[in-house]
């Protein structure tokens, strides 16, 4: 295949995981009334499914290079339609927990190893703000879905059968036409990986991944419950805020490389922070849905940029390992920011959502201190 085949494939896929990953947000309060379980004992599922991530990014990020893309790819697959049959047939919790479990993990595997894939085309090709947008898309299109399954009062878990038969359809074609190269390098191991882990450049923008991810989480994952139980929306309207909240991200992605050229990453990572604190302040204070939508736009270039940042001044020996450790670091941020916000949500959602706050008070001290750090080692 082409790179702009390849590039495409990258896309569509990071779509249709995108669905099945931010189709629990919307759900979030179906489960918890289908089941008869409370806000903390639902928030294990974004717990559960971003530890899955995490162990697939960090185990697999030692063992992507040795292994290969195409390879690591298929088995990303695989356990994706095993946790969709799983999710689909659930009868109780438990199988939604474990559900959530393998579809983390594959959800893991599958963007660091697409996002590993992407770094390796040429340059003119790459788009890392559209890659980001191909899941913005995914984050549109779920929420729209759910909202229509509510409205028809069909059972929840037909939403999963769909992106049962979307995945099934895509690993057919990765069978086929084998779209991503099996590409290899050699191991690294251990030792050498604390060596690279320990560089000023590297951790810095991990915890920039870690802060940016969990808080982004939660803050959607948790947004269904802020606007049913605090704003007093309807499930569905709050479905299609959501979804208005994705449309507005995406957009954002997707002019990314133009405010990148504008005002640097690092640049477009500390003025969109800023813009996330003053935007979640008005969506507290006056509680109307028209600021979340502000939210969804500062939170969208913050990502790709740090992204395209780090993949575009590592060797690419190392982007396999880097990329898993982003994703897990992803992980990490996710299983404390965001279940930490479900936990204190359960007392008052209000005070959830202030700790954003603090977490991008940290995200635009990091970024001024990445800036600082690449100054010196350019002289």
């Amino acid at each position: 295949m082409t790179e702009k085949n390849t590039r495409n494939f990258i896309y569509i896929s990071m779509i249709v995981f995108s669905m099945v990953m931010n189709t629990l947000a919307p759900l979030m309060t179906s489960i918890q009334e289908r089941f008869s379980v409370s806000i903390t004992v639902s928030s294990s599922l974004p717990f559960i499914s971003t530890f899955g991530t995490m162990i697939s990014n960090f185990i697999g990020s030692f063992f992507i290079a040795q292994i290969g893309y195409k390879i690591f790819l298929t088995g990303a697959f695989i356990v994706e339609i095993l946790g969709l049959v799983l999710f689909v047939t659930a009868f109780n919790f438990p199988m939604v927990v474990l559900s959530a479990f393998l579809l983390g993990v594959a959800t893991g595997a599958t963007f660091m190893t697409l996002t590993s894939a992407f770094s390796h085309l040429d340059r003119k090709t790459q788009n890392f703000g559209f890659l980001n947008a191909s899941f913005g898309i995914g984050g549109i299109i779920a929420p729209l879905l759910v909202s229509l399954f509510l409205v028809m009062k069909l059972d929840f878990r037909f939403v999963y059968f769909i992106h049962l038969i979307l995945i099934s359809l895509l690993f057919i074609f990765v069978l086929i036409y084998k779209p991503i190269q099996n590409i290899k390098y050699e191991a690294i191991k251990f030792k050498e990986a604390t060596g690279i882990i320990r560089k000023k450049f590297v951790y810095l923008s991990l915890l920039i991944f870690l802060f940016y991810s969990g808080t982004e989480i939660g803050i959607i994952t948790w947004s269904g419950n802020l606007f049913y139980d605090v704003f007093n929306y309807s499930k569905e309207f709050s479905s299609v805020i959501i979804s208005l909240f994705w449309v507005v991200f995406t957009l954002g992605r997707a002019i990314t490389e133009f405010l990148n050229r504008k005002l640097t990453e690092l640049g477009t990572i500390f003025y969109f922070s800023i813009s996330l604190i003053v935007s979640l302040a008005l969506l507290l204070i006056f509680q109307h849905f028209i600021f979340f939508l502000f939210v969804g736009f500062s939170l969208s270039a913050i990502f790709p940029s740090i992204q395209k940042y780090t993949n575009q001044n590592l060797p690419k020996r190392i982007l396999g390992m880097y990329n898993g450790l982003a994703f897990g670091s992803t992980g990490i941020g996710a299983m404390i920011i965001a279940t930490s916000m479900g936990v204190i949500g359960d007392i008052n959602f209000n005070i959830s959502y202030t700790i954003p706050f603090l977490t991008f008070t940290i995200i635009i001290f990091i970024t001024q201190k990445l800036g600082k750090e690449k100054l010196e080692s350019d002289k």
